[in-house]
C-alpha cells in the first residue's frame, strides 16, 4: 500500500485495527478466566423437615450479607441434590451429604468436612446386641437412603444379610409412631446429636439406645464409619442418657460443590463454614470442623489451597465483592489498557519505518551507483551509458514517489543527493 494513502487511512487501518484487537483481547480474557464470579448461588438440600434446610438458611444468610444472592432448593429425598450435582450441577451449585453417599457423588467435589452425623440405634427391650436383629423390624427408610445403606452396613458387620430382616420405610415422627404401637423392633436413623427424632426415640418407654459393638473394627473395615465413644448421660444427664458409655459409629457431613464453581465462591463458601462449624457440637470437639481431613469425597483444590493458607492477597484485603472488582481491574483491565495505549503510541512509528524504508531503498541503489563510478573509466560513453539510464530510472522513481508534508523534507534532500550523482556523472563525460 502507498505510504500517503496509509498515513491519510491511518485511523481507519492503524489505530482502528489496534482497538478492536484490544477489545476482542479483553473479551477472550474475561470469557476463559472469568475473574468475576456470578451473583447468584444455587443450594440444594433435602426435604422441607431436614437438618440441611436449616443449615441452608444459616449459609445463605452470611452469603447474603457478602452480597452473594442464594438461592435455595428443597428435593424430596436427601441424596437427590448430590445425584444432581453428580449429573454436573442440573441447576445446583452447593449441597450437604453425608459420608454414605459418597460412593454417589462422582466427579462432585467437598470444600471441607463441616461435622459429623451419629448412627442412632434404638431397640425394644429384650434386644441388647446387633446379633439379635436378626428376623427383626427395622425402621430404616426408603431403599437407598443414608438410614438404610447404615443398617445394612451395621448387619453385615454381625453377619446378617438384609433378607434376614424386614425393612419398614418409617422415618421421623413415622418411625416414633411404629416403635410406640409396636410395629418395628428397631430404628436406625442417621442425624446429628440435636436430631429431635433421637431425642424423642431416647425418652420412650420400653426403647433403649443401643451400642455398637467392635465399632473400631466396623470403622477399619469402612472407611465412611467413624468409631465414638458416646459418654454416659451425654443426652441427658438428669435421666442419665445412655445409662453408661457406648460405643457408636458416626459418618461425616460434607460441604459439597460442582467442580467449576467460581474458586471465589469456594473461598466464600468455606468462610461460612469456618464461621459455622468452629463451635463444638454433640460428641464434636471446638476446632475440629470445618476440615478436609478425612474427606470421603475428592477434596477441591480450591480448598486445598485455602487449607494451606493459598488466597488471593486482595481478597485478605478488602470484602469480598470489592475484592472480585479490585482483581478485575488490576489483573484485566490496566494491563490491557496499558498494552493498548503503548501501540497506540507506537502506531506512527510503524508510517516513519515504512517511510524509512522506502527511502533507504534509494538511499541504498545510490550508494552502489557511486561506488561503481569510481572505478568506471573517465571520457567512455559506453561505459558510462548505463550508469546514466539507473540514475534516470531512480530520479523517475522518487519524482513519482508519494510522501506526506511531514517528510518533504526528507524527499528533498533525497532529491539533492541525485542532482550531486547527475553532476559527478556528468563531469566523466567526454567534453
Amino acid at each position: 500500500m502507498k505510504i500517503l494513502l496509509l498515513y491519510r487511512r491511518r485511523w481507519w487501518l492503524i489505530y482502528l485495527p489496534v482497538l478492536v484487537a484490544v477489545c476482542v483481547l479483553l473479551a477472550v480474557t474475561l470469557w476463559v478466566w472469568k475473574p468475576l464470579p456470578p451473583p447468584r448461588v444455587v443450594i440444594g438440600t433435602g426435604p422441607g423437615q431436614s437438618s440441611y434446610l436449616a443449615l441452608a438458611r444459616a449459609y445463605a444468610a452470611r452469603l447474603e450479607h457478602m452480597g452473594i444472592a442464594v438461592d435455595i432448593v428443597t428435593h424430596d429425598r436427601p441424596q437427590e441434590p448430590l445425584e444432581r450435582l453428580a449429573r454436573g450441577g442440573a441447576g445446583l451449585d452447593v449441597s450437604f451429604a453425608q459420608g454414605l453417599y459418597a460412593p454417589q457423588g462422582g466427579q462432585v467435589q467437598a470444600l471441607a468436612v463441616i461435622g459429623h452425623e451419629i448412627v442412632w440405634l434404638f431397640a425394644r427391650e429384650g434386644i441388647h446386641s446387633l446379633s439379635q436383629l436378626k428376623g427383626q423390624r427395622i425402621a430404616s427408610a426408603v431403599a437407598g437412603s443414608s438410614n438404610r445403606l447404615a443398617a445394612e452396613l451395621l448387619l453385615q458387620h454381625v453377619g446378617i444379610r438384609p433378607d434376614e430382616v424386614s425393612f419398614t420405610t418409617d422415618v421421623g415422627d413415622a418411625a416414633i409412631s411404629a416403635f410406640g404401637e409396636g410395629r418395628v423392633d428397631a430404628v436406625v436413623h442417621v442425624a446429628t446429636g440435636d436430631s429431635q427424632t433421637a431425642a424423642t426415640l431416647a425418652r420412650l418407654d420400653g426403647v433403649h439406645l443401643l451400642g455398637v459393638e467392635r465399632a473400631g473394627l466396623l470403622a477399619t473395615r469402612e472407611p465412611r464409619l467413624r468409631a465414638v465413644v458416646m459418654p454416659q448421660g451425654s443426652i441427658e444427664l438428669r435421666s442419665n442418657l445412655p445409662a453408661a458409655d457406648l460405643p457408636s459409629v458416626v459418618t461425616l457431613t460434607h460441604l459439597l460443590v460442582r467442580p467449576d464453581l467460581h474458586p471465589s465462591l469456594q473461598r466464600a463458601l468455606l468462610d461460612v463454614a469456618g464461621e459455622l462449624h468452629v463451635m463444638a457440637g454433640f460428641l464434636e470437639g471446638q476446632g475440629l470442623y470445618p476440615s478436609t481431613v478425612g474427606s470421603d469425597f475428592p477434596v477441591s483444590p480450591t480448598a486445598a489451597r485455602h487449607l494451606r493458607g493459598g488466597r488471593p492477597w486482595l481478597e485478605t484485603l478488602l470484602p469480598y465483592g470489592t475484592a472480585q472488582w479490585a482483581e478485575l481491574v488490576l489483573y484485566a483491565l490496566l494491563p490491557m489498557g496499558l498494552v493498548g495505549t503503548a501501540l497506540l503510541l507506537r502506531a506512527p512509528r510503524y508510517i516513519d519505518w515504512r517511510v524509512d524504508a522506502a527511502l533507504q531503498h534509494f538511499y541504498g541503489e545510490l550508494k552502489f551507483l557511486e561506488e561503481e563510478l569510481t572505478h568506471a573509466a573517465p571520457g567512455d560513453s559506453a561505459v558510462l551509458q548505463p550508469f546514466v539510464r539507473r540514475l534516470d530510472l531512480l530520479e523517475r522513481e522518487v519524482s513519482t514517489m508519494e510522501l506526506p508534508d511531514r517528510y518533504a523534507h526528507r524527499w528533498y534532500t533525497l532529491r539533492e543527493h541525485l542532482q550531486q550523482a547527475r553532476e559527478r556523472l556528468l563531469a566523466l563525460k567526454p567534453a
